[in-house]
């Protein structure tokens, strides 16, 4: 049987593994919570080996998230193969803007004219020569290993990690390519999800699976796809139908905030038109390929990108939202609202499942959110009595909050005093977590000029955070609830020590009440009553968003942390009990925290 690679448990990891290894061989579904710095994956790794798990199947959010994996797996040897964006790693196109479809198209126009020697070399080299230079790479991160792959074997990583995934015992992806149905089945081929068992890492994500079945259309895009259908010969009622979806679109004029939209009304001439929009736009690929493998140039097809949206579209579980993205353009989002139908399929078929996360939803959410209706079995780290996690001193104030009706310049300003008073009083890098854009924004501008902050915007790079916390350790990082920043950067040095002592939330983040959030509300009231629904919409929404970035703050059983709660609604019972802080001060006042701060600050001296 495998031996645990480290000289020594930590307290609780061989329990976990053993949760594990039962639920392996039971088929079941695993529910475990287990905090920051606890060492989660080793022990799962552990109990899925202990369980003779023979295909595994760990989807992560996020690309750096597959790194520690990758170090693990490498810790227990064990024979693994990764996967990620093909266009992100791809050595030609690497870097040039395209969207998924363009990427594609162009990739496949690289194989057909034997252009991509990265692609044609796969067929010399033998995968044994891949899988060993991938487990003996020097580097635990993903993006390197893969870009080594181009530079030095000279072969294109994603077919090449692809080809190592029928040997390997562990193959870690993200969300996407088990989520995702599309992807899910080409990245999987000939395999299928119900030869694995899956491990879904930070678990809780999956309150919003829904949101990942996302597909958004420009809106000047579709006035592009009937230039393409007209050149194409195409002028019948499909180009028609298309003008005619434009037109009633822009007679919403350019939303100041997200609109639901009346989809019957919008696709009643295009719901019957699906798969021969779906013929039209492959065979406009197709020309264009014939142009580009005798003339060259770059692909554009924005067809193929509107029969995507309206495959998506048209699903009865689908709504349409008119929408601004990131660079102020208007967009059509047709995506569902009940997580039901994004996270239910993968976690009935898999052998058996391990949804871990240190902020997992309180009870039995698998079954009654998800709808699961498998075996499951859950594993509190904290509930078992497990110890030597670290410790915190949590503070609320008690004479701020940002309730929307109780917002206004005196308490933005005196919510700045307060982070303030952290950020010269306690040493170390700081993290102040905000509800939102805006109420960040007010109180930001009050913060005096003399302390160094970083502001977290829609542009900020985790690499350019990073880089400011390691050059001033006793930056304040300002950041959105449930944003990349909270979810993306480590706070460490090049060492791997936490440089993250104090986490202040300023107010409760509870999710805005737009339109998104009222669909959801109102689909899951349907299937489980205002109450439950409310609860799992809101409440957990907001613990999950707070507890996060408290959970930055204790990376390992030595750490010391500082928590400071700046809204009175945390003495709440019901959120207290979710977030299970024991509170050791109330304060009503700056000074106040002052010199209760000074007192404190010598506990962190414990994190040197």
């Amino acid at each position: 049987m495998q031996e645990f690679p480290y000289n020594e448990f930590r307290p609780g990891q061989a329990e976990v593994a053993k949760a594990v290894e039962k639920a392996v061989k039971d088929g079941a579904i695993l529910s475990l919570r287990a905090p920051t710095g606890f060492g989660k994956t080793a022990a799962v790794i552990y109990g899925l080996l202990r369980g003779e798990a023979e295909r595994v199947l760990w989807a992560v959010r996020t690309v750096n998230e597959i790194d520690p994996v990758i170090r693990e797996l490498k810790v227990f040897k064990a024979k693994f193969t990764f996967l990620f964006s093909a266009r992100r790693s791809c050595p030609l196109l690497r870097g040039s803007e395209m969207t998924s479809e363009e990427f594609w198209a162009a990739c496949k126009l690289a194989r057909l004219k034997g252009e991509c020697n990265y692609y044609s070399r796969l067929n010399e080299v033998d995968s044994n020569e891949i899988d060993a230079y991938v487990r003996g790479h020097y580097s635990m991160h993903s993006v390197e290993i893969a870009r080594d792959i181009a530079r030095h074997l000279r072969l294109c990583p994603f077919f090449a990690l692809k080809a190592l995934s029928l040997d390997s015992h562990f193959i870690v992806v993200t969300y996407p390519y088990v989520f995702r149905e599309d992807i899910r089945e080409l990245a999987l081929d000939p395999m299928r999800i119900e030869d694995f068992v899956l491990v879904v890492d930070e678990a809780h994500s999956l309150l919003n699976a829904h949101t990942m079945a996302e597909v958004s259309l420009l809106l000047d895009d579709l006035d592009r796809v009937v230039e393409e259908l007209v050149a194409a010969g195409y002028t019948g009622d499909v180009a028609k139908s298309v003008k005619s979806l434009s037109s009633k679109l822009r007679g919403y004029g350019r939303p100041s905030e997200a609109v639901l939209l009346d989809k019957d009304e919008l696709l009643s001439q295009l719901g019957e038109l699906v798969e021969e929009f779906e013929s039209i736009a492959e065979d406009i690929l197709s020309r264009k390929l014939m142009e580009a493998l005798s003339g060259g140039g770059r692909i554009r097809v924005y067809s193929l990108r509107f029969a995507r949206w309206l495959r998506r579209a048209v699903d009865e579980n689908v709504k349409l939202f008119l929408d601004l993205d990131e660079k102020g353009r208007v967009v059509v989002k047709a995506m569902p609202v009940d997580p039901v139908i994004v996270a239910r399929d993968p976690l009935e078929r898999a052998k058996a499942a391990i949804l871990m996360s240190g902020t997992l939803p309180p009870g039995d959410f698998v079954g009654e959110l998800l709808s699961v209706s498998r075996v499951r079995y859950s594993y509190d780290v904290e509930e078992a009595g497990v110890k030597g996690l670290g410790s915190y001193v949590a503070i609320v104030a008690r004479d701020v909050t940002t309730r929307y009706k109780e917002r206004g310049p005196s308490v933005y300003r005196r919510i700045a005093e307060y982070v303030a008073v952290a950020a010269r009083v306690l040493p170390g890098a700081k993290l102040a977590v905000y509800p939102s854009y805006d109420v960040m924004r007010e109180v930001v501008e009050r913060i005096p000029v003399d302390i160094d902050l970083v502001i977290e915007d829609p542009s900020t790079s985790l690499a350019e955070v990073r880089r400011a916390v390691l050059e001033n350790p006793d930056i304040l990082v300002n950041a959105v609830a449930g944003g990349k920043l909270v979810e993306g950067v480590e706070f460490v040095d090049y060492e791997g020590n936490n440089l993250l002592h104090t986490v202040i939330l300023v107010g409760v983040p509870f999710p805005q009440p737009d339109v998104y959030t009222r669909e959801y509300l109102r689909t899951l009231s349907q299937r489980l009553g205002k109450s439950k629904a409310r609860f799992y919409a809101y409440e957990v929404q907001a613990y999950i968003r707070a507890a996060q970035p408290l959970g930055r703050a204790i990376r390992g059983p030595q750490d010391r942390a500082v928590y400071i709660l700046l809204d009175y609604r945390y003495l709440q019972r019901r959120l207290r009990t979710l977030l299970r802080l024991r509170y050791n001060r109330v304060v009503g006042s700056p000074d106040e925290l002052t010199r209760l701060l000074n007192i404190v600050r010598g506990m962190l001296a414990g994190n040197k």
